[in-house]
């Protein structure tokens, strides 16, 4: 019997401490709280800081010498300071943090948006600059007139009578042919060198 009482005991204080708990952390009780705190922080810090011997009569009867009762008036300013004005502060404050946290979130909401958008435009930028450097190449390589091997076969020949066949292992190259695949620019040079030069000489022939 003993022992049910002392579980039983045990089960209400720990209901009793969860229910204190949530209520006091709960933002509406929380705020209250220290509403009231504020609007009776005298009250308080005598009834927490101050020692009984610094009193001259009781200090129960000096804590309720903050609120007499002795008229009308009186009735309403510790209705007030007691209950209406804590109230409605923390209805003011609850209100403010409502508004103030929706405003929070939809500005937060606008900045994830517009990161969001800011960084499509750039990568969007990015990809077309690319585009553009892409489509100017091959503007500019259609411009190009196109040089194939086989369509010059004199140049290739005269090339290959000036310079020795590259050997690579057992494998023979022919200059031209190096020149082609490893350097097109310089056989392109090369090979409008030598058609200039064909060129001059059919003129002074002429």
């Amino acid at each position: 019997m003993l022992e049910e009482a002392k579980d039983l005991g045990k089960e209400m204080l720990k209901d009793t401490k969860e229910v204190v708990i949530e209520r006091f952390f709960s933002p509406m009780y929380f705020y209250f709280i220290m509403a009231w705190i504020i609007y009776n922080w005298t009250f308080v810090y005598s009834l927490l800081f101050v020692e009984s011997t610094k009193f001259k009569k009781l200090k129960l009867d000096y804590l309720l010498s903050f609120y007499p009762t002795t008229d009308f008036w009186e009735y309403i300013h510790n209705f007030w300071y007691v209950f209406l004005g804590p109230s409605i502060s923390t209805f003011i404050l609850i209100w403010f943090i409502s508004i103030w946290s929706e405003k929070s979130f939809e500005r937060f909401e606008k900045y994830k948006s517009n990161k969001r958008t800011i960084k499509r435009k750039l990568e969007y930028e990015e990809k077309y600059m690319i585009a553009k450097e892409q489509r100017k190449i091959r503007d500019e390589e259609s411009d190009k007139p196109e040089i194939l091997y086989l369509d010059n076969q004199e140049f290739n020949t005269w090339l290959d009578s000036s310079q020795e066949n590259i050997m690579v292992g057992e494998l023979s190259f022919s200059p031209s042919e190096v020149l082609f695949n490893t350097d097109f620019d310089s056989y392109k040079d090369t090979l409008e060198e030598y058609n200039n030069r064909l060129l001059e000489e059919d003129t002074e022939i002429e």
